[in-house]
């Protein structure tokens, strides 16, 4: 059972007495898993503390942004005290000494690092720390000393602050979406909390000795790396007036490490049915290990528990091997470890169980249907799949479905030209893996009766203003479910834009939508037939597209394959006082045509829902300001948006 009772006690010794003594520097790292310019600055800064350990003292608080963080998630209220007591907006930051916010971890120099450990102070500090013979308690002595001959140290509203940390943790995956994997001196628990404890006054030659005892939290990833940091701070200025670090103790005697990893093959198509999954167990500690249970899990659900009876030695290993059984859709399988030596035997590092997921997409080897209609009206906010698809994305939200619930002030509804309420957000302006690439794959079609067939959509794209970024947006066909494809569209850069460059995150708003159509005939028979809609990002700016719909085209006359495209013209472009637009009908329409500006703000309206006869027809718009504008043209047949540049 785990100690109950937390122990902290004060108790004054008498000391023979000294001068003062040179501070070692608080190091507090703000910082984060999926933060990438705390990744790229990692390196080379923790190199700069391991340059100067006698120096320093370092703590890392793992925060809540930008993205995702296990280690935050584990005790994010104590990190997000010490983040609100220094004001820290931004990661990476980094706090020397309590009173020194040097910045970014890249503009932390070692002669900032010098200066304060030059500076003298009254108190010196013994940190150390023990554990329970069964892992579940810390105990930890912190003595602080006034090493003065006469002075008595006092300064008001002052605490002792003492943080457990976990010394190293080795990821064997990137914990967040950077590839960072090895973690220092993470803050995993504030001792008695992220207040402290309040230090009075020290008479001169005396010392305070601080006692805890307290059960260690059940979140902890290996036992072995777990050690103490305190420190002395002012909360009046923030300074701090020593620091101590009780490093860890080792891998203690007589406990049981099991790491695992799990190798599985891509499927070679997305139909594929069976899949065999390895994985390698091996016995990573100093204790023998003759039985434990092994299980594989899909979607949550057990498929398959294998059982070990024999004797693993430290260092050695055992394989294992599942046959999976593949059903369309996506599949989340996990292999998990228990029973370890029959008694349910409490492991002593879980991070060398981590890499024991995997997961794999497959569809289904008969058609689902004969055309697509897709507006992402029923799909799951951001993690949802639509029907009949599999989405393959290094991260949830580099291609995920929005509505204007996603975001903080949106222009209007997320469908397309704000008549609907969701479309998919291709989160190019995030994703900085470039060349990188998501997929929204959809199922069989069976094409065998169709004539004609097209695929239409609806995009909004804004590039990245600054420097020119080259993000795309791929659509190819496989005939064989995937082992190869054919690209019948990819688009880019400036030339696929429909609304100026931006520097902000781009969200879409009314009028900035446009069209596009793909001509599958060539594939009219096809008996079976996968569509893919690929981005492929150049960590620019966004993309959203909606209304995918894959269908033969009716043809009435030469004129109708594709009514409105082709046949709407503004010109000049660029223009200064008159825009002429020009267009033709195949048949009689009612038509729209309204002029918004580059915000999706409407500007005019040109034409308000007439009844128009087959043939061309003009209208003209004086514009009054300068700026980039969005002249759409819309009927029962369709839309067509084009941009304009107006010059004063």
């Amino acid at each position: 059972m785990r100690a109950a009772l937390l122990l902290a006690s004060f108790v004054f010794l008498s000391l023979t007495t000294f001068a003062q003594v040179q501070k070692r520097v608080m190091v507090e790292h703000f910082t984060q898993a999926s933060c990438p310019p705390c990744a790229a600055q990692n390196p080379a800064f923790n190199q700069l503390l391991f340059d100067n350990a006698e120096k320093v003292v370092s703590l890392k608080y793992q925060t809540s942004f930008p993205g995702f963080d296990p280690m935050n998630e584990d005790n994010p209220e104590e990190v997000l005290i010490r983040r609100n007591y220094y004001g820290i907006t931004g990661v990476p930051n980094v706090i020397l000494g309590g009173s020194l916010d040097a910045g970014i971890a890249a503009d932390v120099t070692v002669g900032q690092i010098d200066n304060i450990n030059a500076e003298m102070t009254p108190l010196d500090m013994e940190l150390t720390h023990s554990l329970s013979e069964d892992l579940d308690s810390i105990f930890v002595t912190c003595v602080i000393k006034n090493v003065t001959e006469q002075d008595t140290f006092f300064r008001p509203n002052t605490v002792l602050q003492t943080a457990i940390i976990e010394q190293e943790l080795l990821f064997p995956n990137p914990p967040g979406s950077t590839d960072e994997t090895d973690f220092y001196n993470v803050m995993r628990k504030m001792l008695p909390d992220a207040d402290g404890l309040s230090v009075g006054l020290i008479p001169s030659g005396d010392s305070v000795v601080v006692e805890f005892a307290e059960p260690l939290p059940d979140y902890l990833y290996d036992y072995s790396q777990i050690g103490v940091v305190a420190f002395v701070q002012s909360n009046n200025d923030q300074e701090v007036h020593q620091a101590a670090i009780s490093e860890t103790l080792g891998q203690p005697e007589g406990f049981l490490d099991l790491a695992l990893g799990v190798q599985a093959a891509e499927p070679e198509t997305y139909c594929q049915e069976e899949l065999t999954v390895s994985s390698v167990v091996e016995n990573a500690g100093n204790t023998e290990i003759n039985s434990f249970d092994l299980t594989l899990f899909a979607n949550g659900e057990e498929v398959e528990t294998q059982n070990f009876d024999g004797a693993l030695m430290e260092g050695m290993s055992e394989t294992f091997n599942f046959n999976v059984m593949l059903t369309g859709g996506s599949s989340a399988f996990t292999i998990e470890v228990s029973n370890i030596n029959g008694d349910g035997g409490e492991d002593l590092n879980s991070l060398n169980q981590l890499d024991n997921s995997f997961s794999v997409a497959t569809l289904p080897q008969e058609p689902f249907g004969m055309e697509i209609e897709e507006g992402f009206e029923d799909v799951e906010l951001v993690t949802g799949t639509p029907e009949n698809t599999v989405i393959e994305r290094p991260s949830t939200f580099v291609m995920a479905v929005v509505s204007q619930d996603v975001f903080q002030s949106p222009p209007g509804n997320m469908g397309a030209y704000g008549n609907s309420d969701q479309s998919v957000l291709v989160d190019f302006y995030n994703w900085d893996d470039v060349g990188a690439q998501a997929n929204l794959v959809y199922g069989k079609l069976d094409l065998t009766e169709s004539e004609n067939t097209q695929v239409t959509f609806d995009y909004a794209f804004a590039q990245f203003s600054g420097f020119a970024t080259n993000d795309r947006f791929i659509v190819s066909v496989s005939e064989d479910c995937g082992e190869n494809w054919t690209t019948v569209y990819d688009e880019g850069g400036a030339n696929f834009a429909t609304t100026t460059a931006v520097q902000p995150f781009y969200v879409a708003a009314p009028g900035d939508w446009a069209s596009d159509t793909i001509d599958l005939s060539a594939y009219d028979g096809t008996a079976e037939l996968n569509i893919r809609f690929t981005a492929q990002t150049d960590w620019g700016n966004n993309l959203y597209f909606d209304n995918i719909n894959v269908s033969e085209q009716v043809v009435n006359s030469v004129d109708e394959p594709n009514q409105l495209e082709g046949k709407v013209f503004a010109f000049p472009n660029p223009a200064t006082d008159l825009v002429n637009v020009e267009f033709s009908l195949v048949e009689n329409s009612t038509v729209l045509a309204q002029v918004f500006d580059i915000s999706g703000k409407h500007v005019t309206t040109l034409l308000p829902g007439s009844e128009l006869g087959v043939g061309g027809h003009q209208l003209q718009w004086r514009p009054s300001e300068a700026g980039v504008y969005l002249v759409r043209i819309a009927t029962e047949h369709g839309t067509v948006t084009k941009r304009v540049t107006v010059v004063k």
